[in-house]
């Protein structure tokens, strides 16, 4: 009877699709930032942007995205 504690495929899978969705998420909020950086927004609106973007790790992201927040003029 074999009872070998190596890593199994599945194991292997999971590790390397929870890595690819980490950088997913790191390249999607540094794109979010970004292009915060370049909507013209006032000052406050930017902070409480970034402060979404940071603080709700995938929804900030996710909304941000969704919204796409513009001054209206």
């Amino acid at each position: 009877m074999y009872h070998g504690f190596g890593f199994g495929f599945g194991y292997v899978l999971m590790q390397v699709f929870i890595f690819l969705m980490v950088i997913a998420w790191v390249v999607a909020s540094l794109v979010a930032l970004f292009s915060l950086r370049k909507a013209t927004l006032s000052t406050i609106a930017k902070a409480l942007w970034v402060m979404i973007l940071l603080g709700i790790p995938v929804l900030g992201v996710v909304a941000y995205f969704i919204i796409k927040p513009t001054e209206e003029e």
